[in-house]
């Protein structure tokens, strides 16, 4: 223990030399930490960014005709029956084989109805839906005013619909001969949920006596948004097993915006490893350098007794308490850099979150940088001669 108390007291005594030191280890612990950690937010955040550009898969009555992205389970025409969905949910768990893996299932009515709005009559694709499930899978899902439904008599409005037909909050529209009060407005995603009206599922579904019946089912899960192998055996099982209904992938931008980021993850680990070997090499120069300077009190040391060992431990003691500070440092300013990162480029939006795992592998790369790089000069010094260390001029 009073080696190690040493040691530190060294460090301090060399404030110039240490902190060269600490600087070669923080900044490839920074770039690990920022690197693990963007990752991580973007592994996170997958489910966010897959529910702003649809669901993972979609299954819809087979006859339903589709000629372009917008129309993929939007049908006001044909049904599919409400037992299906277990066996649906079965199919996709069996795929991921992952229980604790969960599968969020979201199933919409559709039906096409001239609704009331005032005096006026307007066309209009009326969307019964479980509010609840679908803010559950669609987290992006946002209200420009108002909030959400709490009761059966309450709806929201696509954005579109509702500034097209000067619809505001508190109105009232009239759907299959009841008053809905609209409560809350939808943001607008360029989509054609801009132009719909969304009601309470049983309730839309008793209003046009369907019932027992479904427009579309949707499915949500990670696994299958990351795994497009995956993601088309599901869609592949489903329609082998299930008759008259068609499952579907639509491309999704956060699939590819994953694949894309496990790739550059690949590539930004080469440049840490690069960046690791330069401090390591810069490390043992420096540390190099200093015991050189400390021959003489080397050879002190050992006249009063001091062993190979015991050197060995003083030095070791002094740069991988240094290594440690440098983890300690590196990842709180990895944390600091992820946030930058998140905030002006990637813009994932899962903010900084602290991982205990990262911040082990942080401690371990700075401890493991210092060792390296201090273990051959330290142990080559530890070896000199007394009557060596108290030449004029040391060479090594």
């Amino acid at each position: 223990m009073e080696l190690i108390v040493l040691a530190i007291k060294d460090i301090f005594r060399r404030k110039g030399k240490s902190l060269y030191l600490l600087i070669a280890i923080v900044i490839p612990v920074a770039i690990l930490s920022t690197i693990l950690l963007t990752f991580d937010n973007a592994d996170s955040s997958l489910s966010t960014l897959a529910s702003k550009f649809g669901f993972t898969l979609i299954v819809q009555p087979k006859n339903v005709r589709v000629d372009k992205i917008s129309q993929i389970g939007v049908n006001t025409q044909e049904y599919i029956p409400e037992v299906v969905i277990a066996d649906i949910q079965k199919i996709v768990q069996d795929t991921i084989r992952n229980p604790k893996d969960k599968v969020i299932t979201v199933v919409r009515f559709y039906h096409e109805e001239d609704i009331l709005i005032g005096k006026a009559k307007i066309s209009s694709v009326v969307a019964g839906i479980d509010f609840k499930t679908e803010l559950e899978a669609k987290p992006s899902w946002k209200l420009t005013g108002g909030g959400w439904p709490k009761s059966d008599r309450e709806a929201v409005l696509g954005g579109t619909y509702a500034s097209s037909r000067k619809v505001s909050l508190h109105d009232t529209v009239t759907i299959g001969g009841s008053e809905f009060r609209v409560t809350g407005i939808l943001q607008n995603y360029n989509s054609s949920e801009d132009y719909m009206v969304f009601a309470p599922f049983t309730e839309v579904q008793k209003l046009f006596n369907k019932a027992g019946f479904v427009s579309v089912i949707n499915i949500q899960n990670v696994s299958l948004d990351k795994d497009k192998g995956l993601l088309q055996t599901a869609v592949n099982n489903i329609n082998k097993n299930i008759p008259n209904i068609m499952a579907l992938s639509p491309q999704q931008f956060s699939t590819m915006k994953y694949t894309l980021l496990k790739k550059s993850l690949k590539f930004l680990m080469a440049i840490v490893v690069a960046t690791i070997a330069v401090s390591i090499f810069s490390i043992f120069n420096i540390v190099t350098s200093v015991l050189y300077s400390r021959v003489k009190e080397i050879g002190l040391l050992k006249s009063v007794g001091a062993s190979r060992s015991q050197l060995l431990t003083i030095f070791l003691s002094e740069y991988l308490t240094i290594g440690l500070l440098g983890g300690m440092i590196g990842y709180p300013l990895g944390l600091i850099m992820t946030y930058l990162l998140d905030s002006f480029l990637l813009k994932l939006g899962a903010g900084v979150n602290v991982n205990i795992l990262y911040v082990l592998v942080a401690l371990l790369v700075g401890v493991f940088c210092s060792f390296i790089a201090s273990f051959y000069p330290t142990y080559r010094l530890s070896k000199i001669k007394i009557t060596e260390s108290f030449r004029t001029q040391w060479e090594g």
